[in-house]
């Protein structure tokens, strides 16, 4: 997904202010920065050719190594190594290294600055491709005493991303991807199939149609098709046809919700449609709800791992969705498909959605949304406000004193999160973004599975940026796990004029400057990765004005 990127973001929040205010929220890291860190970058050129000889070094810049170590499993070797580099002097990092390749490519997938050293390579930074494919650029820190690029082969792990209908997707994710699935199509009860083939944006990706049942009409239509064989067999030959358009690469089925009593007949569906697309030079791709236990054995519901597993190309498993026992249950999950199913077919569902869970349910919140709910504000002074008195606000869901958490580092959910007091009693909210993300990524390589599906690459600025932890993820096969600094959790107040005296605990006390006006009072929040702003504009009276 794209990074937000470092300008500051105005947004409508989702629910309206209590303080009789007009709430906005900014998120964002600034232009400065932005101005700061193009100023600082240095380019640095490795200038090389292909042929019988080699690529070869302009000036004093290093040379190539004679013969490139032998790169590790699942990698390939895109440039020779460059040795004895250094930078030029009088210059500090970052540095932006452009490396010229052996022959140019147009697959730009996977691609990352390596260097050697001890007898082993280590990841340095992404790489894309400038001058046609002949080379490669990417920023390091510090600069490395050699530099290579390699490529984490295709095969290596699977991301694969779904597009939802009407949505345009991040093309910097289409980049990373290996498949993308347009969710253009629905199953009617005939057998038909409802919608339309869209053009999805040139990328390396494979393109895999989805056809979901997201309504209950929808999931009627499945269980009345797989409950006639004449039917089946035209909804399989619809899915046939689709599969077989220009670019299209196979076909992903998403019926979350199949009647346990149609079992067979989903099988017997799956495996008639993998036998005719395999035919066909097609792929089947099919997501699977979470296997739930009870007691000793578990329940699979109306879908058969073992014989679905066996004829499907790719199993996509939607986790756990409550994310207090996310990390509880997965384990034991995944444990017990091991046994159904090569572990190297599954692809474990990554939501990018944020979650609130009360007595009420659990619900699915974007993290626009979830910040909103956090820079919530409360005026607690009932009267109107004279010039230099003092007015007590409060962040209206992470006030402490109110038996709210303030926001925190769930350490059994691994993500940010906060609890309040609220309708129906306690919630909680947890925080979807980089870290968290980064948290179920691993799970899925510490497990052995065979990559992950992100559940939304669209360019829906209301979702969080992920594109990083997975470019990580696909040029190495690992993905690099960290936590939020602490300081960046706690609220921030500020305040336009008159004084203020703020608190650990979410409150603030302001004391109202001496001349009548219209004055700000913002409340600034943090998952660790943006910001979130909310306002409050406070209207100081003259003292005559008082009743």
């Amino acid at each position: 997904m794209k990074e937000p990127g470092p300008f500051d973001r105005i947004l409508e929040p989702e629910t309206q202010a209590r303080d009789r205010s007009a709430p906005l929220i900014f998120v964002g890291m600034g232009l400065l920065g932005l101005i700061l860190i193009v100023l600082v970058v240095s380019p640095f050129s490795i200038f090389g050719g292909g042929g019988d000889k080699g690529p070869s070094l302009a000036g004093p810049a290093g040379s190539a190594s004679a013969k490139t170590p032998k790169v590790p499993s699942g990698y390939e070797a895109l440039s020779r190594l460059f040795d004895d580099i250094q930078a030029p002097k009088g210059t500090k990092g970052p540095y932006a290294l452009t490396v010229n390749l052996l022959q140019p490519v147009s697959d730009g997938r996977n691609l990352a600055l390596y260097t050697y050293a001890d007898g082993k390579w280590e990841r340095l930074a992404s790489a894309t491709l400038v001058n046609s494919g002949s080379a490669a650029t990417g920023e390091v820190a510090e600069m490395p005493k050699n530099v290579a690029v390699l490529r984490l082969t295709a095969s290596a792990v699977q991301i694969s991303g779904w597009l939802p209908a009407g949505a345009q997707p991040d093309q910097e994710a289409l980049s990373v991807l290996t498949t993308v699935n347009p969710v253009d199509y629905a199953p009617n009860p005939d057998g038909t199939v409802a919608g339309s083939a869209r053009s999805v944006p040139q990328a390396n990706a494979n393109v895999v149609p989805t056809i979901r049942a997201s309504t209950p009409e929808q999931d009627n239509a499945v269980n009345t098709v797989l409950a006639s064989p004449a039917l089946r067999q035209e909804h399989i030959s619809a899915l046939v046809q689709i599969a077989l358009q220009p670019g299209n690469a196979g076909i992903d089925v998403d019926y979350p919700r199949v009647n346990p009593a149609r079992k067979a007949d989903f099988t017997a569906f799956v495996t008639v449609l993998a036998d005719q697309l395999h035919q066909a030079n097609r792929t089947l791709s099919v997501t699977l709800p979470t296997p739930v236990k009870s007691g000793v054995s578990w329940d699979t519901g109306a879908y058969d791992w073992q014989e679905i597993g066996g004829r499907a190309d790719t199993l996509k498993l939607r986790g756990v969705a409550d994310p207090s026992v996310y990390y509880e249950r997965m384990p034991e999950v995944l444990g017990f498909l091991k046994d159904k199913v090569d572990p190297g077919k599954v692809v474990l569902v990554i939501d990018r959605r944020s979650h609130e869970k009360a007595s009420d349910g659990l619900r699915e919140l974007s993290l626009h949304e979830a910040l909103g709910l956090a820079s919530e504000i409360e005026v607690r002074t009932p009267t109107q406000i004279a010039p230099n008195t003092s007015v007590v606000i409060v962040g209206k869901n992470i006030f402490q004193d109110d038996g709210a958490s303030g926001l925190r580092w769930d350490e059994k959910a691994f993500a940010v999160s906060f609890e309040y007091p609220g309708l129906g009693g306690q919630r909680t909210v947890w925080i979807e973004n980089a870290f968290s993300v980064a948290f179920r990524i691993d799970l899925a390589r510490r497990q052995g599975l065979g990559g992950v599906a992100i559940s939304d690459v669209s360019s829906d600025p209301a979702l969080p940026a992920v594109l990083d932890t997975l470019r990580v993820y696909a040029e190495s096969g690992n993905v690099q796990l960290s936590k939020p600094n602490g300081v960046l959790l706690r609220p921030t107040w500020q305040v336009q004029a008159g004084s203020s005296e703020a608190e650990a605990k979410g409150n603030i006390v302001w004391k109202a400057p001496p001349q009548p006006g219209s004055y700000d009072v913002s409340l600034v929040v943090s998952d660790g990765v943006i910001r979130a702003m909310r306002k409050v504009v406070l209207e100081v009276k003259p003292s005559t004005a008082l009743p």
